[in-house]
């Protein structure tokens, strides 16, 4: 399939997931707020605060899909100009504010790890999450993302030296002159006058934030869903004192934080991880098939999966409007066959009755 296509594909399935999205995380808000047990406490809002995010994201995915290219020693998220409806202006804030909600994603996993560790860890709660200092975990993943949009409007905007550089492989692969399209881009192993290969230092200072972004991200996932996996395996059966209730929705809510965390690890840990890493080498990726903006597409419309089909007050929830909708077909396809058939029998008796007479 040639890029292009693909591109086209691309297009249709950041729509596509953008709809199925709005759908799954307002349905997701609506069970968080009505369907929560009591027990959850204060982490119901964390999920709703998230799931806000995530709604917010899918409404980005909609009105700005940008995607993404690597090329040498260089990567560029792009947005198509020629079917879009506002100015070039807008779109590269769109693009820089599609990124944003990336590095925001990338921050809110950590807090959820911190979090649930800290609702099973009393000593742990309340040296770091007690009082106001439980605010730092609503706070820290908007100022991630704000830095991370920054960082992009401020060090990968658009140069002469990176149009020129990008201008035939975005004609060879997309059919697109780079002028009809509004980007952001990273060129790490620039060329001088002499064809000497030097460091982009902008390039280079934001992707070291960038990284640091991401490595603290995964650094605190990792450390505290094995603190979380060794404390619930290790201490949570031994203790009389907490109820099986409490106990069963404490390994709900892991489990579906695990599956949560594997969802972006291969939607958009590696995928970016895959973006960075070889143009800093000067490495050609040489994808025929450009992935990554469609794994990024989805990942917003299958998270919240996982925190549905889990957790048991969830997924009763979703039976009870299951129920609910089908029970009302039922009852207006019963209420139309007795009309239906009152009618015929109105019908019928009125038949008899002229029969009669005549």
């Amino acid at each position: 399939m040639p890029t292009v296509e693909w591109v086209k594909l691309e297009e249709r399935t950041q729509v596509t997931c953008g709809i199925i999205s709005v759908f799954t995380n307002a349905f997701l808000m609506y069970l968080i707020l009505a369907k929560s047990p009591s027990k959850l406490g204060s982490y119901k809002w964390l999920m709703l605060y998230t799931s806000t995010f995530e709604l917010f994201y899918a409404f980005v995915n909609l009105f700005a899909g940008p995607s993404v290219h690597t090329y040498g020693s260089a990567f560029i998220v792009f947005q198509d100009m020629r079917n879009f409806y506002f100015s070039h202006q807008t779109a590269q804030i769109l693009v820089c504010l599609y990124c944003s909600c990336f590095g925001f994603s990338m921050a809110i996993f950590g807090g959820h790890f911190i979090y649930r560790y800290g609702a099973i860890d009393i000593e742990f709660r309340q040296k770091y999450l007690s009082g106001s200092k439980q605010a730092l975990l609503y706070i820290c993943p908007f100022f991630y993302g704000i830095f991370w949009g920054v960082i992009c409007w401020l060090y990968y905007g658009e140069t002469p030296e990176r149009t020129e550089y990008l201008r035939d492989t975005m004609l060879e692969n997309y059919r697109l002159n780079i002028s009809e399209c509004a980007y952001i881009s990273a060129h790490f192993w620039p060329y001088d006058e002499h064809r000497n290969v030097f460091p982009d230092g902008d390039s280079w200072l934001g992707i070291g934030v960038m990284w640091i972004i991401l490595g603290s991200s995964m650094i605190s996932v990792t450390y505290f869903a094995i603190r979380c996996y060794r404390w619930l395996t290790q201490k949570l059966k031994h203790m009389e004192s907490i109820s099986e209730s409490m106990k069963s929705l404490q390994k709900q809510l892991f489990n579906a934080l695990m599956i949560q965390t594997a969802i972006p690890l291969f939607l958009m840990y590696l995928p970016a991880s895959m973006v960075f890493v070889f143009p800093m080498l000067n490495t050609e990726l040489n994808l025929k098939y450009p992935f990554i903006g469609i794994t990024i597409a989805i990942y917003p419309a299958i998270d919240p999966l996982p925190t549905m089909l889990i957790i048991k007050s969830y997924r009763r929830g979703i039976c009870e409007v299951f129920r609910k909708l089908t029970c009302r077909r039922r009852k207006q396809i019963d209420v139309s066959n007795i009309q239906s058939h009152g009618l015929a029998a109105t019908a019928m008796s009125g038949n008899i009755s002229v029969n009669l007479t005549n």
